[in-house]
């Protein structure tokens, strides 16, 4: 949003509406990392909507990233998202409204004139509670929680007939009741219910590092005048971030420790190391005279002795 429009007051833009597209890694303790890729500002006014602009942030990974499987909650569970991206063969798994029309896939019939049926029978509140209960203990939100399922293949009307896995999840709560059932769907129908759970409590971590992103990283506070200039300053910020965190991922075996932090000796290689290794290799680097602000390509520097970055 602009700031007011006074005469002593610049328009400086004040970040309100953010979307993210963000990468969830597999860490050596079994838990999940979530890491920014992307960071896209929505304009004041205008047709681009959060909708389109996902749909640029996944074309935007086009060819870079192999077997995509996005985890995306209710909002972003329209058909104008969701269709284009299952012909990329884009892999979905995303919550929905518990009143989504679903059905279960037409029963065969004999050959007759016509179009085939595309629906079958209705999922109401009466097949719901025919489907089969499972009832078991999963991780998920970093505890074990008891958690049961209903699940069916079937078919979404919203998604033009596209057949899914349909899982219905109920967690059981602290005063002893259970909590109202939430409608998962999954594109993959091969997978079980309690892996479409599993896989899909994976998209929490978006949520800390939203959290990150308003309040640690400054979005909240930055200034810059144009709508360019803090979308790039964000997404300095969480390269920074994924590159600490993904190199503490696949390089800790050869990170030099006892160069760094000596009195560390046989503690676990943190991001937070790598990036006071990181420090220490740039500092003396000339990065202010690196940036050719005609041609706008910057050159990585050699060493040297520049004391506008000297401790």
């Amino acid at each position: 949003m602009l700031n007011s429009h006074k005469a002593n007051r610049p328009t400086f833009l004040n970040s309100q509406c953010w979307v993210t597209l963000a990468l969830v890694v597999r860490v050596r303790l079994g838990s999940a990392l979530t890491v920014p890729i992307r960071s896209w500002l929505l304009e004041e006014s205008g047709q681009r909507g959060k909708l389109w602009v996902a749909r640029q942030l996944m074309d935007s990974i086009r060819g870079q990233v192999k077997g995509v499987r996005l985890l995306i909650d209710a909002w972003f569970m329209r058909s104008t998202l969701i269709l284009p991206l299952l012909e990329q063969q884009v892999r979905i798994i995303g919550q929905v409204r518990r009143d989504t029309a679903l059905f279960l896939p037409p029963e065969p019939e004999p050959k007759r004139r016509g179009r085939k049926r595309k629906y079958g029978l209705r999922i109401d509140a009466v097949v719901l509670e025919a489907l089969p209960v499972q009832e078991m203990e999963l991780l998920l939100y970093g505890k074990v929680q008891r958690v049961r399922v209903r699940s069916a293949l079937a078919v979404a009307r919203f998604l033009k007939g596209v057949p899914v896995r349909a899982v219905w999840c109920e967690m059981f709560l602290s005063d002893h009741t259970w909590s109202r059932p939430r409608l998962i769907l999954a594109t993959e129908t091969e997978l079980s219910a309690q892996q479409v759970v599993e896989i899909y409590a994976e998209r929490w971590g978006i949520e800390p590092l939203f959290h990150n992103l308003k309040r640690w990283w400054g979005v909240a506070n930055l200034w810059q005048r144009s709508k360019a200039a803090l979308e790039l300053w964000m997404q300095i910020r969480s390269t920074a971030y994924a590159l600490t965190q993904l190199l503490a991922l696949q390089l800790w075996q050869s990170f030099p420790l006892m160069a760094i932090a000596p009195w560390r000796k046989g503690a676990m290689i943190t991001a937070g190391l790598f990036a006071q290794w990181l420090r220490i290799q740039f500092i003396g680097l000339p990065l202010r005279d690196a940036y050719d602000p005609k041609s706008g390509q910057f050159m990585m520097p050699f060493p040297g002795q520049d004391q506008r970055l000297q401790c």
